[in-house]
């Protein structure tokens, strides 16, 4: 199997982790050295993050491998309790793709019984998840792509362009953005911080 994550710490960390399993795993820290691998080696499953900075996101590499090897199991492995907070093209995930928050997995074997069953065809079963997790945090699907926008360090001007919209407007959607996540917006706080720190520790899913 593949594991791509574009931080190497993580990818070796997981790899290890399988490789004590019984799985026989290779790692990848880019999509397109994933997606060699994949034409390679032909792999039973391919787990990979979503966000892999510029370029093609994980999203772009399970899709491709879908196509070209239908009957590979798919695994996303990330940070996030929903897809939208972590790339933009997130309703592109391939249908069956089994999701998984790296936070709530509470041991390798949550993560090797999810691979067999992707393997196996079966993307419904429970898996291993941590019990007790804090209640998350609710956003809409606008506010989803602004927090992304924002943690990935766009500027109140970049956020207005890509939403389509004015500074102002995109200055009033932030203040509904850190009042939804109950940040503090005193004026010697940051909430930009606050905010992009929340999206990091995996507590907000998307409505």
């Amino acid at each position: 199997m593949i594991v791509a994550d574009d931080d190497e710490f993580t990818a070796s960390l997981v790899s290890d982790g399988l490789r004590s399993q019984g799985f026989d795993v290779m790692m990848a820290t880019s999509t397109d050295e994933a997606w060699t691998l994949a034409t390679q080696v032909d792999p039973h499953a391919v787990i990979s993050d979503l966000n892999f900075g510029s370029g093609e996101s994980g999203v772009g590499l399970l899709r491709r491998i879908h196509s070209a090897f239908p009957w590979v199991g798919l695994i996303v492995l990330t940070s996030h309790l929903s897809p939208e907070l972590a790339v933009e093209d997130a309703d592109q995930l391939p249908v069956g793709s089994i999701y998984l928050v790296k936070s709530r997995l509470q041991s390798v074997g949550g993560l090797a019984a999810a691979i067999t069953d992707a393997i196996s065809g079966q993307t419904t079963a429970e898996h291993d998840h941590a019990e007790h997790a804090p209640a998350p945090i609710t956003l809409t699907r606008a506010q989803a792509d602004v927090l992304r926008m924002l943690a990935n360090g766009a500027s109140t001007k970049a956020i207005a362009e890509s939403r389509g919209t004015t500074i102002r407007a995109a200055e009033t959607m932030l203040a509904r953005l850190y009042a939804a996540l109950d940040v503090d917006t005193d004026p010697r706080s940051n909430p930009r911080i606050a905010a992009a720190q929340l999206w990091q520790r995996g507590r907000i899913t998307v409505r």
